[in-house]
């Protein structure tokens, strides 16, 4: 199985594969714009170009992250652009077996599609996100009017 970075977000441990992530920076307070969605904290300069940051929990729970020490900002390759996620804290790069690793269920009543799977470890369930299916299509139109402009 391809390598993931595990971190936390709203006491819940989550994985994306590496060859979606570019990198991860210390959080930084992001320039807020109007008429945005409240998980959608605003933007920052990296790398001389523009940022847009999402706060992870508020968009898949709904509940504010609280900026800590250890909040961080995985910039993620979304479509054909960059995005930030704001997570809790970074757990590391992991391998996982095949056997760990367990598929989406579509008996589940789970109705999102960004899960794609379960990762057991150490008595823990990793949910496996896919960066690509986080939105709706509203939402993306949102997000590419920035990421484009």
């Amino acid at each position: 199985m391809e390598q993931s970075i595990v971190f936390i977000s709203n006491e819940q441990l989550f994985a994306l594969y590496v060859s979606s992530v570019e990198k991860i920076v210390e959080y930084q307070e992001p320039k807020k714009l109007p008429d945005t969605q409240d998980y959608f904290l605003g933007i920052i300069q990296y790398d001389s170009s523009i940022l847009p940051i999402i706060d992870l929990s508020r968009r898949l729970y709904g509940i504010e992250s609280t900026n800590s020490s250890k909040s961080k900002i995985i910039v993620v390759r979304w479509k054909d652009s960059q995005i930030g996620l704001m997570v809790d804290d970074i757990v590391g790069i992991q391998s996982f077996l095949p056997s760990q690793f367990e598929d989406y269920d579509l008996d589940m009543d789970i109705s999102n599609e960004y899960i794609t799977g379960f990762i057991k470890s150490s008595g823990d369930v990793i949910l496996v996100l896919n960066i690509d299916k986080l939105f709706s299509k509203e939402q993306e139109e949102e997000l590419s009017a920035v990421t484009d402009g």
